[in-house]
């Protein structure tokens, strides 16, 4: 069935984490984590266990570090650029999912090609960003506007260190500490200008983390594991501390004997500093992670240890918890945990609600613990708890897909582990952890077995409710590639370049399929386990028969390495992959389509069970779907999640989920969004099977476990009783004593309340008279201030109408000077307007005088005008009148030559058309000579075959000659069966009744059709003596049929049909497969006459070149009509004749088994029958075609009589007839010629062969001659 579109997968689950990125995990809310994961950011609900994703533009763009705001709505990715390029700041919407601002660097000049960090200030509207080297300069972004505000230089004023680390003051937006190995800075902005304020000497202290403690307070820590604080701006020396030891930071306390006792380290002085490196370096850590909170802080420090201080006051912190990376953590990923670099504490957030906690390491998981659980006293080191699924930490190499159970297994390279995970749950059913390095799974269709090959051999495990139990050993070491068959009856392994074939029930090596000489690549199995497919690095595909174990069919490319390949249910159709990035299907030895993809090498490829989904991975992380059945243009869809190789994909059994592995160890599990009426309909019953296997041993543990704990929990309940009792007892008598002391002391505090409320009534009233005394201090400087403004309003006043007299007399004397230069600009104008007026008077007179003088040049010129024209028009007579003359003598001498030109075309087009009949009818008698010699060739072929066929029947008729002598020795015993057989026989008569009516039916067709080709042989007198013979074989068949008729009387008839429709159904697909071929001859053809028609279109210039192309090409490619519609003819019956005699002979090898098995009696009658009706059956057949032979040819001899139309119009014939009457006596001559020539030529080569074989017999005789003398 096609569908419109190819098919559309989701990703619904995405397991994995990018561990390459800094600060690469955040919470969003309290159930939502954010973290990168393949080419995408995942949005993780561990609670609901559902995701959403961001998908990134460029999915294999490395990214440096993730930083989200702290309003938690918009997250900033630090991409790293290409060489040439400037780095990128994308900024992400997390209530849209969408980009939102993409920031540079705004300079053309910067060499960096990366941020080294990033950090969104407190209100989250600004954005600090530094370059690495070599610029090391600092930009402060307003992101939403999109804009640089200020930038400065970041690095030390000497030049020296690193910056690895810029936070934001968490009050002030204009504040940022700069920090990395051997550099601190403080920074402030104001007005677009940076500058540096505080403590900066950190020359010898290489500080791995930095945090804003309180707005005024910067604590940071070092790669020795020491905490140190700078408050205001300034070093604290008393507040440095070992954070591996310290349980209380008071930053009060300032004695010289606490310092002594929590081994307080001053790093200002030399001498300090040489003190701290001269501890043991081994239990040195260093400080990394520091997170601050509302309620204390944490931080990294040592072996997967994390620190938490909790916030007692302002200026005290004690410390509460001590979280680790356990044993148990870690029991996952190692069968004997100890401590490891990939355990080493990455990152640390925490949740708004301040609740819990969470980490990342090196390894792909992301672990978590409660912030306020137990303290340290009841609990020293909590442990931290893996936060969803555990996860491989290296490359997945192999995956495998259950049927019975929605589960698949992978193992993992680095780990050595193999996992069960289930789809439906989304979540680790079933971990185990090898020495051994694991190769490649593959997992029974019930889920209860599955074959792993390690790399000393190959194992065959049953898989229990915990474990996996090793049931058979297979010495195959390093096995690749493993594959149970579809319906887990056999299961076939790769030793090298050899496949071997094992029963799943006995063990035992059914094949060796040899064949491969590179690496096998790939194993799949058709829905029936009748076909296997292999496909091999040095490009061969091989079909392999698993009923004889021998290869039926072979693809070899040696320019292409295949990776993969999947076959369709009924094993005839392949598709395979290979580096050449082409899919290709494959079917019947040879490749039927070929068609690229995404322009990369592709890994591997699944096909649904229903054959109507293909799903092929490729390039960096891709899965692209294809359309089926293939087009010439495919049809395809890509999708991505990841961003490296996909190792493996598997489909479910429902066709609903697609798994996808990759070698950056991520997991994805894709939803089907558009699978309806393309996935296989499964059964309204189904439903996956959830039964487990557990040993019995196990299982009698279990169940004595059991009994001791029900009667361990019974004593414990006796026992808690009673201590209850006791307790109660303790507790009453210790109530009392606290009620009495509550007592007591609410007295006391009854007495304090009221000396405190008469204190208070007493300070009450002595404020009232303060406040009193200041009211009227306050009345009195308000009269003084009064008065003291009047005056100098006054003043004031006073001096403003002096000002206004002084500009009222400048006003006029300005007015007056106005007056005085506006009299004077009118002089000067007057004057001006005199002088321009006298200049104009004279231009005008000279304009007078030139325009006369010009008016005589014109006079003077138009008289010359005028005598030149004359005697041009004079010329021009008299040259018209010299080539008119020469023009009709042209015209004359055209005429003529118009005349004998037309007259040689018409002689050439005559000639012309003589040529072409004659080469026609040449071609003609040249085709028949060669249809005669081939129908020659092919009658003596089938003289040949049939000899074979008598040859072979003989020896069948011996066989089951013997068969039944077999037979009569049984039938002693069948006798004895005789009484409830005939019982049956009766019951098995009603039901044949209804189909001997149908065999008359067909007797009587059978009848009709050899009347009509009596008739037809009637008609025909060259066949009078072979009428008697046909007729006698026919009554004899007749005899025979009759005789079969009573035969299959007591057979099933249903069984016949079967056969025949499942021969019908052969003969549909050759001739659909002959139709197929056809049609890839005419699209050959097709091509090329286009690519000639191309290559014509050069001469287009020159006509005669032209002509003479058309002409090739026309010869080339048109036949005569004549003979292609006779061709055709010809073609039609001979397929009517094999058809029909295909049938004949099916319906004659039906009887003849039906014959051997029913017949008891007489041998000799029915192989002497059989041989007869054979012999009649190809002399029938072979009457046949000469029959239609004749008659093609006398329907073609009529149609060139012109006596039917029905190949020429008789007009035409005629035509033919009389052109060819005509020059009959002509071409009679040069046939003969031509007859007589070839004769001669024809005796001198058999003279030729007759004196080879004489030379050839002499030759052979001599040396039998020498033998004998010798």
């Amino acid at each position: 069935m096609a569908t419109a579109s190819p098919p559309n997968i989701s990703a619904r689950i995405f397991y994995g984490l990018s561990t390459d990125i800094q600060y690469n995990a955040h919470y969003l809310t309290e159930s939502e984590i954010l973290y990168p994961a393949g080419g995408v950011i995942v949005i993780h609900n561990h609670l609901q266990k559902k995701q959403k994703f961001i998908r990134l533009q460029d999915k294999h763009k490395p990214i440096k570090s993730l930083v989200l705001a702290p309003n938690r709505r918009w997250l900033a990715l630090n991409e790293i650029a290409e060489e040439g390029q400037k780095p990128i700041i994308t900024i992400y919407d997390l209530t849209t999912y969408k980009r939102r601002k993409i920031l540079t660097v705004p300079f053309e000049n910067s060499q960096a090609r990366e941020f080294a960090c990033v950090q969104f200030t407190y209100d989250s509207k600004y954005l600090v960003a530094i370059t690495g080297e070599p610029d090391w300069y600092l930009y402060y972004y307003n992101w939403d506007k999109g804009k640089v505000e200020s930038h400065a230089k970041a690095q030390n004023p000497s030049g020296q260190g690193i910056v690895s680390s810029v936070q934001c003051n968490p009050t002030d937006a204009t504040l940022v500490v700069i920090t990395g190995p051997y550099t601190f800075r403080i920074m402030n902005v104001s007005e677009t200008v940076w500058r540096q304020w505080g403590w900066c000497k950190a020359e010898n202290i290489n500080i791995t983390s930095c945090m804003w403690l309180t707005p005024d307070r910067i604590m940071f820590g070092t790669e020795h594991g020491m905490i140190m604080m700078v408050e205001n701006g300034e070093l604290r020396q008393n507040c440095i501390f070992r954070a591996s030891e310290v349980t209380e930071m008071s930053l009060k306390k300032v004695e010289a004997e606490q310092e002594q006792q929590e081994d307080k380290v001053s790093t200002s002085s030399k001498q300090d500093s040489a003190s701290s490196t001269d501890k043991d370096e081994e239990e040195s850590y260093p400080v990394t992670c520091f997170v601050n909170f509302a309620k204390g802080f944490v931080f990294g420090c040592g072996p997967g240890y994390v620190h938490m201080f909790e916030k007692e006051t302002l200026h005290h912190w004690r410390k509460r918890n001590v979280f680790r990376i356990s044993k148990k953590s870690y029991k996952h990923t190692r069968e004997h945990p100890l401590w490891s670099q990939l355990d080493e504490i990455q990152h640390i957030t925490i949740d708004p609600n301040q609740e819990n906690l969470l980490i990342t390491t090196l390894r792909k998981q992301l672990y978590y613990v409660k912030l306020f659980g137990q303290h340290m006293l009841q609990n020293p080191e909590i442990p931290f708890i893996e936060l969803g699924p555990a996860m491989h930490f290296g490359r997945i190499n192999s995956l495998s897909m259950c049927a019975w159970k929605p589960i698949f297994m992978t193992s993992g390279e680095l780990d050595k582990s193999i996992r069960i995970w289930n789809y439906m749950t989304d979540d680790v059913e079933l971990i185990k952890l090898y020495q051994e390095e694991i190769h490649c799974v593959s997992l029974h269709p019930t889920g209860l077995f599955a074959i792993v090959g390690f790399s000393d051999k190959l194992r065959f495990m049953v898989v229990l409710i915990d474990d996996f139990e090793v049931m058979r050993e297979f010495p195959i070491r390093n096995c690749k590639q493993a594959k149970f068959s579809t319906n887990g009856q056999i299961f076939a392994a790769v030793n090298g370049q050899v496949i071997q074939v094992f029963s799943s029930v006995s063990f035992m090596n059914v094949f060796n399929l040899k064949g491969h000489n590179g690496r096998i690549t790939c194993l799949a199995w058709s829905a029936n386990d009748l076909t296997m497919i292999s496909c091999g690095s040095e490009g061969a595909v091989y079909e392999w028969s698993m009923v004889t174990g021998q290869r039926v069919g072979e693809i070899i490319l040696k320019t292409n390495q295949f990776y993969g390949c999947a076959v369709n249910g009924s094993g005839k159709t392949t598709y395979a992959v290979g580096s050449d990035g082409e899919i290709k299907e494959i079917g019947a030895n040879t490749i039927r389509r070929n068609m690229g993809l995404i322009g990369a090498p592709l890994d591997t490829v699944v096909l649904s069970r229903s054959d109507l989904m293909l799903f092929i991975s490729g390039g960096l992380g891709g899965i692209t779907s294809i359309q089926l059945p293939l087009l010439d243009k495919p049809i395809f869809n890509e999708f991505h999640m990841h961003n490296t190789k996909i190792t493996c994909i598997a489909l479910s059994y429902d066709d609903q989920t697609l798994v996808s592995v990759a070698e950056d160890a991520s997991i994805c599990l894709w939803r089907l969004t558009n699978a309806d009426g393309r996935a296989i309909a499964l059964d309204k019953d189904f439903a996956y099977s959830k039964e487990i296997l557990i040993s019995k041993r196990d299982l009698q543990e279990k169940i004595n476990n059991i009994n001791l704990l029900s009667t361990r929990m019974s004593e414990l309940e006796t026992e808690h009783t009673y201590q209850l009792r006791q307790a109660e007892a303790t507790q009453a008598e210790k109530l009392k004593e606290v009620h009495e002391g509550y007592c007591a002391a609410i007295e006391e505090l009854k007495e304090k309340n009221e000396q405190m409320e008469n204190e208070h009534t007493h300070e009450i009233g002595m404020i009232q008279q303060d406040i009193a005394k200041l009211r009227s201090g306050h009345e009195r400087t308000l009269q003084a201030l009064e008065a003291d403004f009047n005056v100098r309003l006054i003043s004031e006043y006073d001096r403003y109408q002096s000002l206004e007299d002084k500009t009222a007399r400048m006003r006029k004397d300005y007015e007056q000077r106005l007056e005085e230069l506006a009299e004077s600009k009118r002089l000067a104008l007057r004057e001006m307007n005199n002088k321009f007026e006298a200049k104009l008077e004279e231009k005008e007179l000279m304009l007078q005088e030139l325009q006369e003088q010009a008016d005589m040049e014109k006079r003077e010129h138009e008289t010359i005008k005028t005598s030149i024209e004359e005697d041009a028009d004079r010329e021009i007579i008299e040259i018209r009148t010299a080539y008119e003359v020469q023009l009709k003598e042209e015209k004359d001498a055209n005429v003529r030559l118009k005349g004998e030109t037309g007259l040689m075309k018409k002689k050439l087009i005559s000639a012309h058309k003589d040529i072409d009949e004659f080469k026609h009818q040449i071609s003609q008698l040249k085709a028949e000579h060669k249809q005669f010699q081939k129908v020659i060739s092919t009658l003596e072929r089938d003289v040949a075959d049939l000899k074979k066929e008598i040859g072979e029947r003989d020896n069948s008729i011996q066989d089951k000659e013997k068969r039944i002598y077999e037979l009569k020795r049984k039938k002693q015993e069948l006798e004895k069966y005789k009484f409830v057989l005939n019982f049956k026989i009766t019951e098995l008569k009603n039901q044949i009744a209804p189909k001997e009516a149908q065999i008359q039916e067909l007797t009587h067709q059978i009848d009709d059709m050899e009347n009509e080709e009596l008739k037809l042989l009637n008609s025909k007198h060259e066949l009078d003596p072979l009428e008697r013979e046909i007729k006698a074989k026919k009554i004899r068949i007749l005899e025979l049929e009759v005789s079969l008729e009573t035969l299959l009387k007591k057979k099933a008839i249903r069984e016949l049909k079967i056969q025949q429709l499942n021969e019908k159904l052969g003969s549909a697909k050759k001739d659909f497969l002959a139709e197929a071929d056809r049609n890839l001859t005419l699209k050959n053809t097709l091509k090329k006459i286009k690519i000639d028609l191309h290559n014509m279109t050069a001469e287009f210039q020159d006509p005669n070149k032209l002509k003479l192309a058309v002409k090739t090409l026309f010869h080339k490619y048109v036949e005569d009509i004549d003979f292609v519609r006779s061709r055709i003819a010809d073609d039609e019956a001979v397929r009517e004749f094999n058809r029909q005699r295909d049938h004949l002979e099916k319906q004659v090898a039906g009887l003849k088994r039906q014959l051997a098995k029913a017949l008891g009696g007489s041998k000799s009658d029915i192989g002497k029958i059989m041989d007869e009706n054979c012999t009649l059956l190809t002399e029938i057949n072979s009457l046949r075609t000469e029959l239609k032979t004749t008659r093609t040819r006398c329907f073609q001899m009529e149609s060139i009589l012109g006596l039917s139309a029905r190949y020429i119009p008789p007009a035409t014939a005629r035509a033919k007839l009389k052109q060819v009457a005509e020059d009959r006596e002509k071409l009679d001559e040069k046939f003969k010629q031509k007859i007589e020539e070839k004769d001669g030529v024809i005796t001198a080569l058999k003279e030729e062969n007759e004196r080879l074989l004489d030379k050839v017999r002499c030759v052979q005789e001599n040396p039998t001659h020498d033998i004998e003398n010798k």
